[in-house]
Parts: structure tokens; sequence; C-alpha cells
């Protein structure tokens, strides 16, 4: 296979490296502009190492994609790993150019072309695409999915949290935050964009649901040298039949320790996901029972990988509920949260 990186910060090596281990004999591409400064080589902890990108994965550099397709290397998938600024404007040049996209989240940061994208990608039915939202393939968002669409263990469901706090200046040790994605609004940075795993995965476990009722807001609060919200707030209430949910989500910039938890009440107990501990607590009856996950950050990120060059290999379509589809209906979603942000 011939494969395609754009973007080689933390994820876009992260994917590399996975790459490398699941398609070894594969050739790889990126692209590198001559204007921005390489990054540095990283392990899966985002630690420093000493060497070379080009050298340690023996890629071969193009400074656009045109270039590319002006050398005629026919391209069999492309990973879209720059800041969220760009993604669209990258994505829509690449189905032009009738390749295989996997896109980091969130898929941008405005609605400017995505009904153009939108457009595009109703032309080019016959291609896969993916959104990089890794924690549908977390054993703990599958086992929620299932509480909450099949059988409550904890009885008809209430209210529900969605709560990630974690400090901005712990995202990449190796790099001033300031100066990083996440902290810059012209990149699409901001909580919201940043930490849109949460509103995805929301989206997702509720999809049988019908919001009836909202409020959010954000707000720039902290003394960090951002131009972008650094806290949001919001709730939500659902309705499926005639059970009702009151859904709360919460994420911010600044937390230390770092929590990423939900919180689930049912008439007869309670639920708590920790994504830290990888540990779930059903308390029902005075009784708790918990439930371990064993696995590791990087193995998600595998099996996420995986699933998608199998189905490039197979030239089998991904499911609306994964493919950029979702993602623009997750960033609209996202974009209006982003409405109410106070100053």
């Amino acid at each position: 296979m011939n494969i395609l990186i754009i973007g080689l910060g933390s994820i876009g090596q992260r994917h590399l490296r996975n790459l490398k281990l699941i398609e070894p004999k594969s050739n790889f591409y990126a692209i590198k502009s001559k204007r921005i400064k390489s990054a540095p080589l990283l392990n899966n902890f985002n630690k420093v190492l000493k060497g070379d990108i080009k050298k340690k994965y023996s890629l071969k550099y193009f400074n656009s994609i045109s270039e590319i397709f002006k050398n005629n290397i026919k391209i069999d998938c492309a990973f879209v790993c720059t800041p969220s600024s760009k993604h669209i404007s990258e994505v829509i040049e690449l189905l032009k150019f009738n390749v295989n996209c996997f896109v980091e989240k969130p898929l941008g940061s405005s609605s400017k072309n995505l009904s153009k994208l939108e457009g595009l990608l109703k032309k080019k039915k016959k291609l896969i695409t993916m959104m990089g939202y890794q924690l549908r393939f977390n054993p703990i968002i599958k086992f929620l999915n299932k509480v909450i669409k099949k059988k409550s263990p904890i009885g008809e469901l209430i209210s529900a949290n969605i709560h990630h706090g974690e400090n901005i200046k712990d995202f990449h040790p190796y790099e001033d935050y300031r100066i990083s994605y996440a902290a810059k609004k012209k990149l699409g940075g901001g909580v919201i964009l940043t930490q849109i795993h949460e509103i995805d995965y929301f989206l997702h476990l509720f999809n049988e649901y019908k919001i009836i009722n909202k409020s959010y807001v954000s707000a720039k609060i902290s003394d960090l040298d951002i131009d972008v919200e650094d806290v949001f707030s919001s709730n939500f209430l659902l309705k499926k039949n005639k059970n009702k949910i009151f859904c709360s989500i919460n994420l911010n910039y600044f937390e230390r320790p770092k929590k990423r938890k939900f919180y689930l009440i049912g008439k007869n107990g309670s639920l708590v996901a920790c994504f830290n501990t990888q540990k779930i607590h059903i308390i029902k009856n005075g009784k708790e029972k918990i439930f371990k996950f064993n696995f590791k950050k990087n193995d998600i990120f595998i099996n996420e990988i995986k699933f998608f060059i199998s189905k490039v290999k197979s030239k089998k379509l991904i499911s609306k509920n994964l493919n950029l589809y979702n993602g623009i209906k997750t960033l609209r979603f996202a974009l209006k949260l982003k409405n109410r942000f106070i100053k």
C-alpha cells in the first residue's frame, strides 16, 4: 500500500508508528512544508527521542498533495493529522484525487466549506472515509453503549454527566502550550473542539434520544495564555418515548490531576466510569460491582487503524456513524455550542 500522512505532530506520529506495525511493507509518504519547523521525533508517551522522523520511518517528503499526483503516485489512503483549521480543505483536495481518507478529530474549526464537502462526498460514494474518534474503540464506551441501549443494570435511566478536565500544559510536554493548535483560535483550538470526543460519544450513546431542551455556556476564566475558551458547561434534556434523561457535559483546560469520567444514575442504582483508571463501578441495592478493563492507551488507536485499513483493503464502506458524515454532524453540533462564548 501507498500511505500518505499529512501532519507529523504527536497524533500523526502515533498513527505512523502504528501503521508501520500493521503495514510494515507499505510505502509511506508525508507532506512537509518548508515553512513549518520539523516536529521532534516522539514515542508513544510523547517523549522526545534522538533521531529524524524521515529516516526513522523511511518517509518520502512532498511539498503538497498535488505534487504527489504530479509524480503519478497512487495513494491508497491518507491520514489527515494537521491543525483542525486545515482539515476540511485538505480532505476536499484528497477526495478530488479519489483518495480514501482518515481524518483526525474534529473535522474542522468552522462551517466554511462544510456544505461543499458534503456535496463532494455524495459524488465520491465509493471512497472510504473515517473520523478519528478513537474512544468509539474503547471497551468502556462499548460497555456504556450496551447499558444505555440494551439493558440497564441500574433500572430506568434518569440522569448522566460527562466530565473531562485536563490541563492544556500537560497535553504535549515537548512544546510550549501557547503555540499548540489547542490554544489558538486561528488553528481551531478551544476546549470544545479539542475535547470533542466527549461531545461525539454523547451523541453516539444517546442517538436514540431526542434533545428537547438545552442550555450551554463557554468562557475563558483561567490565566492561561490562550485566545480560546478554557471551560464549557452544558445541560441537555433528552427524551425517548416517555423516558426523559437529564445530561450535562463539563469540559475544562485547567484541571489537575486530570479527570475523565462518565456518571449515570438510574432508578435502582448508579454507575461511574473512569477512563483514567479503566474501571466501571456499578452500585445497586447497597452493593458495588467493579468492572476492570485492562488495555494500553495505544491499543484503541491500533484497533481503529486496523479497522480503517481493513475497510480500505476490502473496499467496504464505513457506516455513517463513524465516517465523515458523522464528522460533519458532530462538528455542526459542536460549533453551535461555541456560539455562547463569554469573554
